[in-house]
């Protein structure tokens, strides 16, 4: 023992949640542009639904410039996920478990449908008022009123989507030690 450590300190040791941070699957075979393109066209037209609904009366049938809305954001997601899919922060598992727990709880409120629709009418009365208060009172009923009002309300709703993953992955690193190497830990007598 060295003569400046303090004897009664415990002994040195990993912090439990090393297992948490390590790569999942470090072999792990990157999906197809077809398949990423699938999947992310699929999360963006699910999410939309709530939002769509909402926007249809107060855009006056802007259906085209709201899919486009949605298409650009559906291109963005399938671009970052194409780039950063072999990163090594991708392959972590806290990464992992944050992305899917975020977009499916995404999906699944959004099939409940009055928790979606809160949501979304929150983000999307803020758009609106955005957008009238720059360029109109009637702005929201034409083609690029209502696209600008979209990718706006995306990009709120993509902020909520950041604010609960920062909440999941607190979640996760919290109950990550408990499943540590797929058990849970025991509190009874030792032998």
């Amino acid at each position: 023992m060295a003569p400046d450590q303090n004897p009664f300190a415990p002994p040195e040791s990993e912090p439990e949640l090393a297992d948490a941070f390590k790569p999942a699957v470090t072999t792990k075979k990157s999906h197809s542009l077809g398949w990423i393109a699938t999947r992310w066209l699929v999360v963006c037209a699910v999410s939309a639904v709530p939002s769509f609904y909402l926007g249809t009366e107060v855009s006056e049938g802007q259906f085209a410039a709201m899919t486009l809305g949605i298409l650009i954001f559906a291109a963005i997601y399938i671009f970052l996920d194409c780039k950063t899919s072999g990163l090594p922060f991708r392959q972590n598992r806290l990464c992992v478990i944050t992305l899917r727990t975020v977009y499916v709880t995404r999906m699944v409120i959004t099939v409940i449908f009055p928790i979606a629709l809160f949501v979304d009418m929150i983000c999307g009365l803020a758009s609106v008022a955005c957008t009238e208060t720059i360029f109109g009172s009637r702005a929201i009923q034409t083609f690029p009123g209502a696209l600008f009002t979209t990718l706006l309300q995306g990009v709120m709703l993509n902020l909520v989507l950041a604010i609960y993953g920062l909440f999941v992955i607190g979640l996760v690193m919290l109950f990550a030690p408990l499943f540590r190497n797929g058990s849970v830990p025991s509190h009874g007598p030792r032998d």
